[in-house]
């Protein structure tokens, strides 16, 4: 197990929650991990437990060679929010993920791969339509890239509740190993117990979707089989057509049997970090 180092770092809208692992060996390859919608990056890759294997997805990177960053957007875990949860929506996790890309530039690392998955692959994505010299590879994890139907109602309440009983329903069993869900559930009931809704507002009022043809960096899209069914992984266009669209000849489509939507901390996650490790290595 990789040593963590956690830090406090000036974001646009407080400070934000950094965890790294590795960073001191690889400057020189490093991947920022951008979390879904729910819970933090250091919730979603970086769970480990007693009896578990395999389950940081930080540390399959480090024993693979690559410096490790994961963050928390603003209202997340120890990250400060400012104003209203409805508010924290992708353009604010883009300002974030921003904040993150300039500390690390000042720490030595100069063009770090990103990887987001569901909502953080919007996050990316959008980011590097415009900032493609600042990025190495690009890993598009199961993401909902935006743009599709509105998902509907609205939230009420500026905050959604992390409960136990959620996870424990929303990993699927046929994926998961009990011992996994019991964990990542009592984790982030725990220490996360609340999360912004913004994304839920966005998703209703209606999302600006990845423009494929802007990116030029090389992608890789990948997920797992049984992904995607949730409304709000149904973006503007299929997945295939989103890679034939890409404007770079160095992309990749690939399709992992047996996972879900958190398919890189269930059963085939072994398959997502040598998959990923090997398009990141040049």
């Amino acid at each position: 197990m990789a040593q963590a180092i956690d830090s406090m770092i000036p974001g646009p809208a407080g400070q934000i929650s950094v965890r790294t692992k590795g960073l001191e060996s690889y400057t020189n390859d490093v991947v920022v991990l951008v979390q879904g919608a729910n819970i933090s990056g250091t919730a979603g890759y970086d769970l480990t437990f007693e009896g578990g294997e395999d389950y940081s997805f930080m540390d399959a990177m480090v024993e693979r060679g690559f410096g490790a960053v994961t963050f928390s957007i603003r209202g997340y875990a120890q990250s400060e929010l400012n104003g209203d949860p409805l508010t924290v929506q992708t353009e604010q996790a883009i300002e974030d993920l921003a904040a993150v890309i300039d500390w690390l530039n000042e720490q030595g690392v100069s063009k770090p791969h990103l990887l987001g998955w569901s909502w953080g692959g919007r996050i990316v994505g959008r980011y590097a339509e415009h900032n493609a010299d600042k990025v190495n590879r690009l890993i598009l994890l199961d993401p909902a890239l935006g743009g599709g139907q509105l998902i509907l109602p609205a939230p009420e309440e500026g905050w959604w509740d992390n409960t136990y009983e959620y996870f424990m329903h929303r990993l699927e069993d046929e994926f998961t190993e009990v011992s996994a869900k019991k964990a990542l559930a009592a984790l982030v009931s725990k220490e996360e117990p609340k999360s912004p809704n913004g994304i839920r507002q966005e998703n209703a009022v209606g999302s600006v979707p990845v423009d494929p043809t802007k990116i030029t960096n090389p992608t890789l899209l990948i997920y797992g089989s049984a992904a995607g069914g949730q409304n709000y992984m149904q973006g503007s266009s299929p997945r295939g057509d989103f890679v034939e669209a890409l404007d770079t000849e160095d992309k990749a489509l690939i399709i992992i049997p047996g996972g879900g939507d958190y398919a890189h901390i269930q059963n085939p996650r072994r398959r997502f970090h040598k998959a990923i490790a090997d398009f990141l290595t040049l």
